[in-house]
Protein backbone atom coordinates (compact mmCIF):
# COMPACT_ATOMS: atom_id res chain seq x y z
CA UNK A 1 0.00 0.00 0.00
CA UNK A 2 1.47 3.62 -1.00
CA UNK A 3 2.18 5.65 1.70
CA UNK A 4 -0.12 8.09 0.84
CA UNK A 5 -2.62 6.00 2.49
CA UNK A 6 -0.56 5.34 5.52
CA UNK A 7 -1.17 6.91 9.16
CA UNK A 8 1.21 9.04 10.48
CA UNK A 9 2.68 7.02 13.42
CA UNK A 10 1.15 3.89 13.30
CA UNK A 11 1.23 0.93 10.36
CA UNK A 12 -1.55 -0.49 8.31
CA UNK A 13 -0.44 -3.78 8.28
CA UNK A 14 1.39 -4.17 10.83
CA UNK A 15 0.08 -8.12 10.95
CA UNK A 16 0.09 -8.96 6.99
CA UNK A 17 -2.11 -8.19 4.42
CA UNK A 18 -4.24 -11.19 5.05
CA UNK A 19 -6.84 -9.87 7.63
CA UNK A 20 -6.89 -6.86 5.13
CA UNK A 21 -7.79 -9.24 2.32
CA UNK A 22 -10.41 -10.83 4.67
CA UNK A 23 -12.14 -8.01 5.32
CA UNK A 24 -12.07 -7.07 1.22
CA UNK A 25 -13.77 -10.72 1.18
CA UNK A 26 -16.50 -10.53 3.44
CA UNK A 27 -17.21 -6.93 1.79
CA UNK A 28 -17.52 -8.62 -1.50
CA UNK A 29 -19.84 -11.28 -0.25
CA UNK A 30 -22.21 -9.28 2.11
CA UNK A 31 -22.50 -6.63 -0.40
CA UNK A 32 -23.99 -9.83 -2.95
CA UNK A 33 -26.10 -11.00 -0.34
CA UNK A 34 -27.34 -7.58 -0.32
CA UNK A 35 -28.24 -7.21 -4.30
CA UNK A 36 -30.36 -10.22 -4.48
CA UNK A 37 -32.50 -9.20 -1.03
CA UNK A 38 -32.85 -5.58 -2.48
CA UNK A 39 -33.52 -8.01 -5.70
CA UNK A 40 -36.45 -9.70 -4.35
CA UNK A 41 -37.78 -6.44 -2.51
CA UNK A 42 -38.41 -5.20 -5.81
CA UNK A 43 -40.64 -7.12 -6.18
CA UNK A 44 -42.44 -8.15 -3.47
CA UNK A 45 -45.11 -5.54 -1.79
CA UNK A 46 -45.74 -7.74 1.02
CA UNK A 47 -42.03 -8.12 2.16
CA UNK A 48 -40.36 -5.20 0.54
CA UNK A 49 -39.56 -3.47 4.28
CA UNK A 50 -38.15 -7.51 5.36
CA UNK A 51 -36.10 -7.33 2.58
CA UNK A 52 -34.21 -4.27 2.34
CA UNK A 53 -34.20 -4.23 6.15
CA UNK A 54 -31.83 -7.56 5.44
CA UNK A 55 -29.89 -5.71 2.72
CA UNK A 56 -29.41 -2.84 4.76
CA UNK A 57 -27.87 -5.28 7.64
CA UNK A 58 -25.63 -7.69 4.95
CA UNK A 59 -24.38 -3.99 3.38
CA UNK A 60 -24.07 -1.33 6.30
CA UNK A 61 -23.75 -3.59 9.23
CA UNK A 62 -21.23 -6.37 7.38
CA UNK A 63 -19.98 -4.97 4.35
CA UNK A 64 -18.98 -1.68 5.69
CA UNK A 65 -18.69 -1.72 9.71
CA UNK A 66 -17.25 -5.42 10.00
CA UNK A 67 -15.44 -4.93 6.88
CA UNK A 68 -13.89 -2.10 8.53
CA UNK A 69 -13.04 -3.03 11.74
CA UNK A 70 -11.17 -6.27 10.78
CA UNK A 71 -9.25 -4.65 8.22
CA UNK A 72 -8.69 -2.59 11.61
CA UNK A 73 -7.29 -5.47 13.36
CA UNK A 74 -4.29 -4.95 11.08
CA UNK A 75 -3.07 -1.42 12.35
CA UNK A 76 -0.49 -0.86 14.88
CA UNK A 77 0.36 2.34 16.50
CA UNK A 78 3.62 3.14 17.64
CA UNK A 79 4.80 2.91 21.40
CA UNK A 80 1.09 2.89 22.33
CA UNK A 81 -1.60 0.43 23.68
CA UNK A 82 -4.67 0.53 21.62
CA UNK A 83 -8.16 0.55 22.84
CA UNK A 84 -11.45 0.18 21.52
CA UNK A 85 -14.18 2.25 22.55
CA UNK A 86 -17.43 0.62 21.95
CA UNK A 87 -20.22 2.74 22.64
CA UNK A 88 -19.03 4.93 19.74
CA UNK A 89 -18.31 1.55 17.21
CA UNK A 90 -21.98 0.77 18.20
CA UNK A 91 -22.90 4.22 16.79
CA UNK A 92 -20.94 3.61 13.78
CA UNK A 93 -22.59 0.26 13.52
CA UNK A 94 -26.11 1.74 13.62
CA UNK A 95 -25.66 4.53 11.57
CA UNK A 96 -24.04 2.39 9.09
CA UNK A 97 -27.55 0.05 9.10
CA UNK A 98 -29.74 2.97 9.28
CA UNK A 99 -27.99 4.67 6.45
CA UNK A 100 -28.32 2.44 3.96
CA UNK A 101 -31.76 1.51 4.60
CA UNK A 102 -32.61 4.85 4.15
CA UNK A 103 -30.83 5.00 0.75
CA UNK A 104 -32.55 2.25 -0.68
CA UNK A 105 -35.96 3.55 0.72
CA UNK A 106 -35.43 6.85 -1.01
CA UNK A 107 -33.77 5.06 -4.09
CA UNK A 108 -37.14 3.11 -4.81
CA UNK A 109 -38.03 0.27 -6.58
CA UNK A 110 -37.23 1.49 -10.27
CA UNK A 111 -33.87 3.55 -11.52
CA UNK A 112 -34.78 7.66 -10.93
CA UNK A 113 -31.71 9.99 -11.60
CA UNK A 114 -33.32 12.31 -8.93
CA UNK A 115 -33.90 9.72 -6.22
CA UNK A 116 -30.69 7.88 -6.72
CA UNK A 117 -28.68 10.94 -6.40
CA UNK A 118 -30.71 11.92 -3.60
CA UNK A 119 -30.54 8.30 -1.50
CA UNK A 120 -26.54 8.14 -2.68
CA UNK A 121 -26.03 11.23 -1.14
CA UNK A 122 -28.09 10.33 2.01
CA UNK A 123 -26.25 6.88 2.50
CA UNK A 124 -22.92 7.79 1.36
CA UNK A 125 -22.90 10.37 4.41
CA UNK A 126 -23.97 7.70 6.67
CA UNK A 127 -21.29 5.34 5.29
CA UNK A 128 -18.70 8.12 5.89
CA UNK A 129 -19.64 9.05 9.02
CA UNK A 130 -19.80 5.93 10.36
CA UNK A 131 -16.12 5.11 9.02
CA UNK A 132 -14.88 7.94 10.78
CA UNK A 133 -17.04 6.96 13.97
CA UNK A 134 -15.00 3.58 13.83
CA UNK A 135 -11.53 5.23 13.52
CA UNK A 136 -12.57 7.68 16.34
CA UNK A 137 -13.46 4.44 18.30
CA UNK A 138 -10.01 3.55 18.39
CA UNK A 139 -8.36 5.37 21.76
CA UNK A 140 -3.92 5.85 21.82
CA UNK A 141 -1.90 7.35 24.60
CA UNK A 142 -1.88 10.39 23.18
CA UNK A 143 -3.79 12.34 20.57
CA UNK A 144 -5.21 12.01 16.72
CA UNK A 145 -5.55 14.69 14.57
CA UNK A 146 -7.30 14.42 11.39
CA UNK A 147 -6.14 16.06 7.67
CA UNK A 148 -9.70 17.57 6.85
CA UNK A 149 -8.53 17.25 2.92
CA UNK A 150 -8.65 13.54 3.26
CA UNK A 151 -11.82 13.61 5.48
CA UNK A 152 -13.48 15.30 2.37
CA UNK A 153 -11.43 13.29 0.24
CA UNK A 154 -12.71 9.94 1.78
CA UNK A 155 -16.87 11.20 1.63
CA UNK A 156 -16.53 11.66 -1.78
CA UNK A 157 -15.53 8.86 -2.60
CA UNK A 158 -17.98 6.89 -0.56
CA UNK A 159 -21.21 9.11 -1.89
CA UNK A 160 -19.89 8.14 -5.24
CA UNK A 161 -19.83 4.53 -4.40
CA UNK A 162 -23.27 4.64 -2.12
CA UNK A 163 -24.81 6.02 -5.60
CA UNK A 164 -22.94 3.71 -7.98
CA UNK A 165 -24.46 1.24 -5.54
CA UNK A 166 -27.88 1.91 -5.59
CA UNK A 167 -27.83 2.26 -9.89
CA UNK A 168 -26.11 -1.27 -9.79
CA UNK A 169 -28.84 -2.80 -7.24
CA UNK A 170 -31.32 -2.32 -9.86
CA UNK A 171 -30.02 -2.36 -13.00
CA UNK A 172 -27.73 -5.39 -13.02
CA UNK A 173 -29.77 -8.57 -13.17
CA UNK A 174 -26.83 -11.05 -14.44
CA UNK A 175 -25.12 -13.15 -11.41
CA UNK A 176 -21.70 -13.37 -13.13
CA UNK A 177 -22.11 -8.88 -13.51
CA UNK A 178 -23.34 -8.68 -9.78
CA UNK A 179 -20.60 -10.80 -8.48
CA UNK A 180 -18.12 -8.62 -10.47
CA UNK A 181 -20.22 -5.44 -9.11
CA UNK A 182 -19.66 -6.95 -5.44
CA UNK A 183 -16.36 -7.38 -5.72
CA UNK A 184 -15.75 -3.89 -7.26
CA UNK A 185 -18.27 -2.54 -4.30
CA UNK A 186 -15.55 -4.27 -2.04
CA UNK A 187 -12.92 -2.23 -3.43
CA UNK A 188 -14.84 1.02 -3.14
CA UNK A 189 -15.03 0.50 0.60
CA UNK A 190 -11.53 -0.53 1.23
CA UNK A 191 -10.97 3.00 -0.57
CA UNK A 192 -12.98 5.07 1.30
CA UNK A 193 -11.61 2.66 4.89
CA UNK A 194 -7.82 3.39 3.70
CA UNK A 195 -8.85 7.43 2.94
CA UNK A 196 -9.77 7.86 5.67
CA UNK A 197 -7.05 6.33 7.75
CA UNK A 198 -5.13 8.50 6.05
CA UNK A 199 -6.38 11.02 6.96
CA UNK A 200 -5.03 10.12 10.61
CA UNK A 201 -1.89 11.70 12.60
CA UNK A 202 -1.04 9.93 15.89
CA UNK A 203 0.82 12.19 18.62
CA UNK A 204 1.99 9.87 21.33
CA UNK A 205 2.39 9.90 24.97
CA UNK A 206 4.26 6.64 26.29
CA UNK A 207 3.86 8.30 29.96
CA UNK A 208 0.19 8.62 29.35
CA UNK A 209 -1.86 6.00 31.05
CA UNK A 210 -3.71 3.06 29.20
CA UNK A 211 -6.89 4.64 27.62
CA UNK A 212 -9.84 3.14 28.52
CA UNK A 213 -12.37 0.59 26.28
CA UNK A 214 -11.18 -3.28 25.34
CA UNK A 215 -8.99 -4.85 23.01
CA UNK A 216 -10.24 -4.66 19.45
CA UNK A 217 -9.71 -8.07 18.88
CA UNK A 218 -12.35 -8.53 21.63
CA UNK A 219 -15.17 -6.73 20.27
CA UNK A 220 -14.11 -7.60 16.52
CA UNK A 221 -13.89 -11.53 16.80
CA UNK A 222 -17.56 -12.23 17.99
CA UNK A 223 -19.19 -9.50 16.05
CA UNK A 224 -17.52 -11.18 13.16
CA UNK A 225 -18.63 -14.49 14.62
CA UNK A 226 -22.06 -13.12 14.62
CA UNK A 227 -22.12 -11.34 11.39
CA UNK A 228 -20.95 -14.61 9.19
CA UNK A 229 -23.24 -16.39 10.99
CA UNK A 230 -25.98 -13.63 10.15
CA UNK A 231 -25.66 -13.73 6.52
CA UNK A 232 -26.99 -17.09 6.67
CA UNK A 233 -30.36 -15.62 7.22
CA UNK A 234 -30.57 -13.68 4.40
CA UNK A 235 -28.68 -16.24 1.68
CA UNK A 236 -31.29 -18.81 3.11
CA UNK A 237 -33.98 -16.49 2.54
CA UNK A 238 -32.81 -16.16 -0.93
CA UNK A 239 -32.80 -19.33 -1.76
CA UNK A 240 -36.10 -20.49 -0.22
CA UNK A 241 -38.15 -17.47 -1.60
CA UNK A 242 -39.90 -17.71 -5.08
CA UNK A 243 -38.49 -15.69 -8.00
CA UNK A 244 -41.16 -12.96 -7.63
CA UNK A 245 -39.84 -11.52 -10.88
CA UNK A 246 -40.57 -14.68 -13.07
CA UNK A 247 -43.79 -14.76 -10.85
CA UNK A 248 -44.65 -11.62 -11.78
CA UNK A 249 -44.33 -12.23 -15.66
CA UNK A 250 -45.95 -15.26 -15.46
CA UNK A 251 -49.11 -13.47 -14.08
CA UNK A 252 -49.03 -11.06 -16.56
CA UNK A 253 -49.42 -13.05 -19.28
CA UNK A 254 -53.10 -14.01 -20.71
CA UNK A 255 -54.50 -17.50 -19.76
CA UNK A 256 -55.17 -19.25 -23.03
CA UNK A 257 -59.00 -19.69 -23.56
CA UNK A 258 -59.79 -23.26 -24.72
Amino acid sequence: MPDLFAATGAEIFAHGTGIAWLALDLSALSALVSFACIRHAKYSIRFRLIWLTMAAVSLGGVGLWLANSVALLAMRVYDSTMRYNVALGAAALAIAVVGVLAGLLISGRTPQIPRLIIGGLTMGLSVGLSTFLTLDALAVQGTVDESLGLIGVSVLVSMALCTATLWVSQVVRRVPMRVLMAVLFALGVAAVYYTAVAALSFSIDPGVRTPSGIPLFDLVFPMFVIGALGLTVPITAVLVAPDRRDAAAQARQPVPVR
